[in-house]
């Protein structure tokens, strides 16, 4: 059963979501779930180049157009992220915002003010990891390179 634990973001997400250290981070996945208009719950998988913190109020991650996460977001529907790392399941829970275009990127750039976090624990049952990916060297380097790029988007204003 998950319970509140605060109205903001732990340092460990912080830290998580600070843009350095991209090439340690890579492969670490993140669900941010949204919900349609008939209220299904819709799940986009994100990563540490597609999600910076500002600070532990405020979040902005990229998003590709025209998708659904995407709609939901711009309609004003709340946002939950799901931490999940060794011995650690939070909920970040909090309002969106959809930012300016910026010309750096093709993703489109949208803020998200936490105001609602809740972990989750069970007695006797140790969470080990939490979602990862993996890919081939140049496309890890690649990606890499291009997460700089979305970052620096996300930073702006």
């Amino acid at each position: 059963m998950s319970e509140l634990v605060s109205h903001e973001m732990p340092s460990i997400c912080v830290e998580a979501f600070n843009g350095e250290g991209l090439e340690e981070k890579f492969g670490r996945g993140y669900l941010l779930i949204t919900t349609d208009v008939n209220g299904t719950p819709r799940p986009c998988m994100l990563s540490a180049g597609e999600i910076l913190a500002l600070d532990a109020h405020t979040l902005r991650v990229a998003l590709w157009p025209h998708t659904r996460t995407l709609e939901n977001l711009k309609r004003g529907g709340r946002a939950l992220l799901c931490f999940i790392a060794p011995h650690q399941v939070l909920y970040l829970r909090g309002c969106p915002r959809y930012l300016p275009f910026h010309p750096g990127i093709t993703l489109e750039r949208v803020e998200i003010k936490i105001d609602h976090v809740e972990a989750d624990k069970h007695e006797g049952f140790e969470i080990l990891r939490g979602p990862e990916f993996t890919s081939e060297p140049s496309v890890r380097s690649a990606t890499i390179d291009g997460w700089k790029r979305t970052l620096e988007a996300l930073r702006a204003p």
